[in-house]
């Protein structure tokens, strides 16, 4: 799938993202994990390598899948993730994204976003 200039940056993302919010099993009834990363791998293998998430997603529950799925692949794929809306100063900031980074096991963010 082409990939398309995110903004003014250099990060490209795919015009269609991966969305993860059931992946993190909170609200939602029947999700099973080997399930959610099936569906991710079968995603980027069909080309879709900009996945979203958010460290609200089951407390940290998606980003990990995420990882799990993708770790092998991660110079492939574009992460984007969130810090909740409520946890925007700065000390909030930093703990949620070292918690993401850790959640992701990567060592950098593609897109960091207010949720």
């Amino acid at each position: 799938m082409e990939k398309r200039t995110l903004g003014t940056s250099d990060v490209r993302i795919t015009p269609i993202l991966v969305g993860t919010w059931q992946a993190g099993k909170k609200a939602w009834v029947g999700v099973e994990d080997t399930e959610s990363i099936q569906a991710i791998r079968a995603a980027f293998e069909a080309g879709i390598t900009t996945i979203d998430t958010a460290q609200i997603y089951g407390d940290g529950h998606s980003e990990r899948i995420v990882a799990e799925a993708l770790s092998s692949v991660r110079d492939q794929v574009e992460y984007g993730t969130k810090v909740f809306a409520n946890h925007l100063k700065y000390n909030q900031v930093i703990e949620a994204c070292d918690g993401s980074l850790k959640n992701l096991k990567t060592d950098y963010i593609d897109l960091y976003q207010i949720h």
